[in-house]
């Protein structure tokens, strides 16, 4: 007995542990689960290089590094339309397998990826994004109804002019010190007063102070980048990814950042809550139609003060990156190409001197503009704001995906962002702006291209705020191309980050002001 109790106080026993039997059986594991994975396995057959087809670790690591949908691209270019990108994930990027995959007669359920979205706290049901049951989002849509209609929406409008009148001060100011500024910064600020407004009938504060309202923008920058990682990676990793995310300053910090945003939704929605009907009938926005729908139909739905804090917490975020995101790729595609903002300039010129557009500039002014609604859509497809794909599990009867059959069960899905790029259908110069393209094809052509450009989602799982993101743009483009001369301060490119939502860095200008009629 002596020995064995003077090896176990050695620790020879544990080291024999650490030092043979765990690397064995870690190397054995490994060596059956790769053989599996490349031979055995239901996805083996599916193209695809050798590191995604073990682990999900690159799917984690292109999330980490933020440039997913260019080396999906890549994957595509050199093993086909359908490529294996995990163990248990197949990607296509044939515009043409949309129906396929996200029909609206019994649409496919959504993945776990979506789970990690969802934040915590927030009510009994998910968010129309996070819900993966199609029974339950059906329900969802039902209840909520017409209320992010483009109607509802345009009551805001006027109030949308006057955040964009103190926008144009704001630019005023750069202009006359003929000084550099960060433009697409400033375009994000005010995105996100106007969801102030749209939402809770006031601005958040971004343009009149000057500033970062709450660290808003930093935070979600800062946070979304680490939940795509966390959404990427396998379901028994998560947790230990959200214990690791305290222990960093800067995670932290954007956390409670985003907790602040949460605080917003759920104050703006409590107050909102306590105003009379007089007062609410006076200043509409849309936390007052959503609490009009919770008093009328929320009990027997499900539909309470939280799930309205829910859906105000997700349009804060999703609402004004979107919308922000849309626009910096609009004026960074013209100011990269001279003679389409010459050409888009023409036509708005030419639309205030007729009279088709008034100062200020009207939703449905704008959208008569052939040429300006060729740039806005080009932008989309050139450069989608969500850049990751919209995952789906396959049907148990399993899918047939450009000719190449996917088994039951198994993740599947299209990213926008490689979608839209796809040249059987945009043509060879798809990666190129070219906003003629959706002016001088036949009707067919054009009718495919549109419904291969998925920056909104597609299927039953359309965004429900694109009205929102379509007035706002619609409305601040033309003003901007007639009040000012804008130029990059750089030749570079700008930077980007996908984080699902694909942010843009770098696009600081020099603007001058016109001589306007």
């Amino acid at each position: 007995m002596m020995p064995f109790f003077s090896d176990l106080l050695l620790g020879a026993e544990v080291r024999t542990w650490l030092t043979v039997i765990l690397p064995i059986t870690f190397v054995t594991y490994w060596g059956l689960w790769i053989v599996y994975a490349r031979t055995l396995h239901p996805l083996a057959k599916i193209p695809g290089p050798f590191w995604p087809s073990i682990s999900r670790s690159w799917l984690m690591y292109r999330a980490l590094v933020g440039d997913l949908e260019i080396h999906q691209r890549d994957l595509h270019d050199k093993y086909g339309p359908v490529v294996r990108v995990a163990p248990d994930e197949v990607v296509c990027d044939d515009p043409r397998e949309i129906p396929l995959v996200y029909p609206t007669t019994k649409p496919l359920e959504k993945t776990v990826w979506y789970d990690a979205w969802r934040p915590a706290g927030m009510g009994a049901r998910p968010d129309m994004f996070t819900n993966r049951s199609e029974k339950d989002h059906a329900a969802y849509q039902r209840i909520l109804g017409g209320v992010y209609s483009l109607g509802n929406v345009l009551k805001s409008e006027a109030r949308l002019d006057e955040s964009t009148e103190l926008f144009f001060e704001r630019i005023d100011e750069f202009a006359d010190r003929n000084e550099v500024f960060d433009f697409g910064f400033w375009l994000e600020m005010y995105c996100y007063d106007n969801i102030g407004i749209i939402f809770f009938g006031k601005q958040f504060g971004f343009l009149k102070d000057r500033i970062d309202y709450g660290g808003y923008i930093r935070a979600v920058h800062q946070a979304l980048p680490f939940l795509h990682v966390v959404a990427t990676a396998p379901g028994y990793i998560r947790p230990l990814l959200m214990g690791v995310a305290i222990t960093i300053p800067k995670l932290l910090k954007a956390v409670l950042a985003v907790d602040g945003i949460k605080k917003t939704a759920e104050r703006e929605t409590y107050e909102a809550q306590a105003r009379t009907e007089e007062d609410t009938a006076k200043r509409f926005d849309m936390t007052s139609a959503l609490l009009g729908i919770m008093r009328e139909k929320g009990g027997k739905n499900k539909f309470g003060p939280r799930e309205v804090v829910s859906e105000n917490w997700v349009a804060i975020i999703t609402g004004s990156d979107s919308t922000s995101i849309g626009l910096r790729s609009i004026f960074y595609f013209l100011m990269k190409n001279p003679e389409k903002l010459d050409k888009a300039r023409a036509e708005v010129d030419a639309a205030f001197a007729d009279g088709t557009l008034t100062n200020p500039v009207r939703y449905h002014q704008a959208i008569q503009l052939p040429y300006l609604a060729a740039v806005i859509i080009e932008s989309f497809r050139l450069f989608s704001p969500f850049a990751a794909p919209l995952q789906r599990y396959s049907p148990k009867q399993g899918i047939m995906l450009a000719g190449t059959y996917i088994p039951g069960g198994w993740r599947i899905g299209l990213n926008p962002a490689v979608v839209s790029h796809h040249k059987e259908v945009f043509g060879e110069d798809a990666v190129s702006f070219r906003p003629e393209r959706w002016l001088d094809r036949t009707p067919d052509q054009i009718k495919l291209m549109h419904k291969s450009v998925m920056h909104f989602g597609v299927g039953t799982r359309t965004c429900t705020g694109q009205n929102i993101a379509m007035a706002e743009i619609n409305k601040i483009v033309p003003e901007l191309l007639r009040r000012y001369e804008f130029r990059m301060s750089h030749d570079g490119e700008w930077k980007t980050q996908n984080a699902a939502f694909n942010f843009q860095t770098g696009i600081t200008c020099y603007f001058k002001k016109r001589q306007l009629a």
